[in-house]
């Protein structure tokens, strides 16, 4: 990936008091203090069953703001499958991005987007659900494709990048 197009990335996102790159090379959980998992999926470059979770990508959050709010996402992150702890699989952090900063509404959505129309797996997209009556979502903030077996985000542009709609009803 240029370093063009990550240094693009890196402008569109908030300061954070926790760095991406301290992340990375962690083995978590544990998460940092003040942060926590919103949510993952497994990512793999196998066909086998018993490789299905080698990988993954997520997103820490901070907690809520206050009483009854929504977690704020901090970072996407990747990881390569360490071990568990108990009943928890454990992740090496291999790459992480600042989450971008201001988009109420948005979400990741990964396993299901295409990049120029063509399905791929390996992709993530920070992508916004407003229309139920179409089928794929273009409105995206921000998205990369997991480069394995190093877990690296590739930067993609985001006008190549549309989702499956969840919500989308069908005619």
């Amino acid at each position: 990936m240029g370093a063009t197009v990550r240094a693009w990335a890196m402008s569109m996102l908030a300061p954070l008091s926790v760095a991406a790159a301290d992340l990375v090379g962690k083995v978590m959980p544990p998460y940092p203090a003040g942060l926590d998992e919103l949510g993952g999926s497994c990512v793999s470059d196998s066909a086998d069953p018993a490789h299905v979770c080698d990988y993954s990508i997520g997103v820490l959050a901070a907690p809520a703001p206050g009483t009854g709010g929504e977690p704020v996402p901090r970072f996407v992150v990747a990881g390569q499958f360490a071990g568990r702890d108990g009943d928890r699989a454990q992740w090496r952090i291999t790459d992480a991005l600042p989450y971008p900063a201001g988009r109420s509404g948005y979400y990741l959505q990964f396993g299901t987007c295409r990049v120029n129309g063509r399905d791929d797996p390996r992709v993530a997209a920070i992508v916004r659900q407003h229309d139920t009556s179409t089928e794929w979502l273009e409105d995206v903030a921000w998205a990369g494709r997991l480069r394995l077996p190093d877990g690296r985000f590739d930067v993609l542009e985001a006008r190549t990048v549309d989702c499956v709609n969840e919500a989308y009803y069908g005619l």
